[in-house]
């Protein structure tokens, strides 16, 4: 039988999934689901099937090969990427494809955000001010490669694809001033986590902090004025320098250590296990940052933990009897998911009292005695968790 692809009636998350599997020739059962019209938007098409497909996170898109079910595109996306050879021939390229995917996570993001605003006719125009200041810092990395990782294909070209073919959709002229970017698509259609981890390792790591000013104006000018010095070909925080290798993007420097220190994960069945849980924390963790930065916070945090519940209840079966996410190895999104934890337990310390495994799972992490000889050492931030800017976990408020 096919596997088969599930998703929306639309382009979408998906798209790049199509367009992979196309290029590989693999024959699949494409399930596009019906989304009603306004304004109930009825789901029922997918809502009377989710919970029957045995996913362990059911959600759009879903991909069922077999024994092999998952969610999450960056998951489905890298499984089929390591069965038809196409994540990176070389450490250099891997590297080069982890930073590009998440670079195109962010690009999609700020899409998607202007896309599904009710503002958008409004909001259009600073898009659009905006968009060739994105696409330069693409065509900058790409430079005179044919791929984003080099000379050969990957998984995150059709990400790539994709997104640019989007935007020339909405502004067909976006690529005039990029070249490289434009016969890129032209090719295609011709063809705190950090820390731990390294801690664990025991790498010797100087560790640089930047402040930012304090409020009203929040003034960022000690980073400023390092940020274009450094020959990162996306300047940003989180970076990391090691001799020739210089990366930006958290889960890009998080994947590069653990490929480095044998913590991506020891067979296939442990790889797609990493490959999903990361992409359900990522989304956590920016439900959680929404909240956290939102001048809203008081009024919207009830909410929040009204839902914490049933997203932690996800994560506890997902982690079921294993000592760690992947399994029974230690691997990067462990430190990921400790961290993202143990914020938790910050805000609302009660909130594992029913979940065991997660309270056993943040003190195996915390006992892994490189992690407990870091968290009582002063190189160890407790507090605050987020920028000034934050309205929980900032230095401005006090530690609870």
């Amino acid at each position: 039988m096919a596997p088969v692809l599930g998703y929306w009636d639309i382009r979408g998350l998906a798209q790049p999934i199509r367009l992979l599997l196309a290029h590989v020739d693999a024959k699949v059962d494409d399930k596009r689901y019906t989304c009603g019209p306004p304004p109930d938007f009825d789901r029922s098409s997918w809502l009377n099937e989710k919970t029957k497909l045995g996913l362990e996170f059911p959600n759009l898109p879903y991909y069922i090969d077999g024994d092999v079910k998952l969610t999450q595109s960056m998951a489905i996306l890298r499984y089929l990427a390591r069965k038809h050879g196409l994540e990176g021939k070389t450490e250099a390229e891997k590297q080069r494809v982890d930073v590009s995917e998440q670079q195109f996570a962010d690009f999609r993001m700020n899409w998607v955000r202007l896309c599904y605003n009710p503002d958008f006719e409004k909001l259009k125009g600073d898009y659009l001010k905006n968009l060739p200041a994105s696409l330069k810092a693409f065509s900058d990395y790409l430079g005179t490669h044919k791929f984003f990782a080099g000379d050969n294909l990957t998984y995150v070209d059709f990400i790539a694809y994709e997104m640019l073919a989007q935007h020339l959709i909405f502004a067909p002229d976006c690529l005039k001033d990029f070249a490289n970017l434009k016969a890129f698509v032209d090719r295609i259609e011709l063809a705190q986590p950090i820390r731990l981890l390294l801690a664990h390792v025991d790498a010797e790591v100087e560790e640089k902090h930047y402040s930012c000013g304090p409020p009203p104006d929040f003034d960022k000018s000690y980073w400023l004025s390092e940020k274009p010095k450094l020959g990162l070909d996306f300047p940003n925080l989180p970076y990391y320098i090691d001799d020739d290798v210089k990366l930006t993007q958290s889960m890009a420097i998080l994947r590069y250590l653990a490929r480095k220190h044998d913590l991506m994960g020891k067979t296939e069945a442990e790889k797609q296990r990493v490959d999903v849980v990361e992409q359900q924390l990522a989304d956590f963790r920016m439900n959680w940052g929404r909240l956290c930065y939102s001048p809203d916070f008081e009024k919207l945090k009830g909410d929040y933990l009204k839902d914490l519940p049933a997203s932690l209840k996800a994560l506890s079966d997902y982690l079921g009897d294993h000592k760690f996410f992947a399994g029974d190895n230690l691997a990067y999104v462990d430190f990921i998911a400790y961290e993202m934890l143990d914020q938790h337990l910050l805000f609302a310390p009660d909130c594992l009292k029913d979940f065991a495994n997660l309270k056993a799972f943040v003190d195996r992490v915390a006992a892994l005695p490189r992690v407990a000889a870091y968290l009582q050492s002063d190189k160890c931030i407790k507090w605050p968790l987020n920028g000034d800017m934050a309205s929980f976990g900032s230095r401005l408020q006090k530690q609870p």
